[in-house]
């Protein structure tokens, strides 16, 4: 029992010498540099110790993981190359990741490089959602928007384009807006003809890149008359109940309607009364 007991701790002993000595000649991958070449790409490259042949490295292995705390770790394993760079590919714009190196060896895999941290670049963000035009009078067309799902970049803005259809069914450009990102997106167009049709483009940016255009089409009221009508009938015009904005002209009819009524029904009330007690104060002639 002790002769193979003693033999048996002697090829431990042996073997952790074997280990302390390739991990003494094993460095771990060091100077890691990650780059960005794309808003989907980086990248990464490190340095090994010159005592390291190539024939000792069985692989590389980079581990990588997103800011996002949802996100899992993925990992890429490299065969035994001279070169010491790999491309990652695949990954999401304007995102933070945190990059590391690992040498793996027939023996084992080795600790892991510091962490490198590194974003990747901008893209183009995607366009505005639910975009609706609504004809708020003859002059006036309001259009309301959602932000992107995605932004690519930082948090920017948008770009609105104005034109208007002439009769040839070409197109006249009136105006183009640059429009800030806010919690309830809207803008107003006025000043407009009446009874026109136009068309409105808008696209966000992130300061670097813009997104598709989304275009709607809509068409001024015919005149102010038609205004007053729509007052009183909105669900035949497109307008929203959540997002009502008037214009001087509406406030006024919205005033001034309510007032002369009143005016018109005091009127009448007052001569009715006086009528009535004139005949309450008028004697009886008797027959």
């Amino acid at each position: 029992m002790g002769p193979i007991f003693t033999a048996l701790l002697g090829k431990i002993v042996i073997i952790l010498g074997f280990l302390a000595t390739s991990t003494e000649s094993v460095s771990i991958p060091s100077r890691v540099h990650v780059e960005p070449v794309s808003s989907e790409a980086v990248r990464v490259d490190w340095t090994m110790a010159e005592s390291l042949t190539q024939e000792e490295i069985k692989s590389y292995v980079i581990y990588y993981k997103s800011s996002s705390l949802a996100s899992e770790e993925t990992s890429v394993v490299i065969g035994s190359r001279r070169e010491q760079w790999y491309t990652i590919t695949g990954l999401e714009p304007f995102t933070d990741y945190t990059f590391c190196v690992a040498v793996v060896t027939d023996v084992m895999e080795f600790n892991r490089s510091a962490p490198v941290r590194t974003r990747t670049r901008e893209a183009d963000p995607l366009a505005p959602r639910n975009v609706i035009i609504w004809t708020m009078s003859s002059r006036q067309l309001r259009m309301t928007w959602e932000e992107p799902t995605r932004w690519n970049g930082p948090v920017g803005g948008y770009v609105i384009s104005l034109k208007q259809v002439v009769i040839t069914g070409g197109m006249t450009s009136l105006a183009t807006v640059r429009v800030s990102n806010h919690t309830l997106n809207s803008h107003v167009f006025g000043n407009l003809q009446p009874d026109t049709r136009y068309e409105i483009y808008i696209r966000s940016h992130n300061g670097v890149h813009y997104s598709s255009p989304v275009r709607v089409r809509a068409s001024t009221l015919k005149t102010e008359n038609a205004d007053i009508r729509r007052l009183y009938d909105p669900t035949k015009y497109s307008l929203s109940s959540e997002h009502y904005d008037f214009g001087a002209d509406k406030v006024a009819v919205l005033v001034l309607l309510p007032v002369a009524a009143l005016f018109t029904f005091g009127i009448v009330s007052l001569a009715y009364f006086r009528n009535k007690q004139q005949q309450e104060d008028t004697p009886e002639v008797a027959c």
